[in-house]
């Protein structure tokens, strides 16, 4: 995908409030993800939506932007399930930071990328979930704990990240801009206008 680079100080004041309007939705998205996470309204098939959230953003995001808002979305995560404080926030900061590394050098922003990316995250969270929290402590009855929570939970959350995505794409594409001040443009569109006022 290409993409040029505004700095910071060419932002103009519209920009700018573009900027702040996209911070603000995407912590009232977290905080309404949050929610529905404790209220825990679908019982065991609850999806976790707020890790499709952090991947999606992180899609439109730089590095540092991504990785901040993982770890906000990690520690939500962390609260609502009682893990310990920043054992969430690893997993999806180091999947993010991927992510945005990956749409900045490799490759483009669609929902097929979007799913490989969501579906690792969602497989690593899960998997260190299950690790750490029953199978090194030895837990009783562990193996029905992944068939009735862990994996449920997990397909559940695989099954409505399109719907997330394509919430946040909307977003992006109404606010126009990446919080990394990144344009993204057609190569193809750019050099056809070029030619045609040549």
């Amino acid at each position: 995908m290409k993409y040029s680079m505004k700095e910071r100080g060419e932002l103009s004041r519209g920009e700018r409030g573009r900027r702040l309007a996209r911070q603000l939705i995407y912590i009232a998205l977290v905080l309404f993800f949050y929610v529905i996470m404790r209220a825990g309204i679908f019982g065991a098939w609850q999806p976790v939506f707020i890790i499709p959230l952090a991947t999606a953003a992180a899609m439109y995001r730089d590095e540092l932007s991504a990785c901040l808002f993982a770890l906000l979305c990690g520690y939500m995560i962390d609260i609502a399930y009682g893990f310990v404080f920043g054992f969430s926030a690893v997993w999806l900061m180091t999947v993010c930071v991927l992510a945005a590394l990956l749409v900045r050098n490799l490759i483009r922003v669609n929902i097929v990328n979007f799913m490989i990316i969501t579906t690792a995250a969602i497989l690593l969270e899960f998997f260190m979930d299950y690790l750490f929290n029953v199978l090194i402590w030895n837990v009783p009855r562990g193996d029905v704990i992944l068939t009735a929570s862990v994996i449920p939970t997990a397909a559940a959350t695989a099954v409505m990240s399109p719907a997330v995505y394509l919430l946040v794409s909307s977003l992006e594409s109404r606010l126009g801009r990446t919080d990394s001040g990144i344009v993204y443009y057609d190569a193809d569109k750019n050099n056809e206008e070029r030619e045609d006022k040549a």
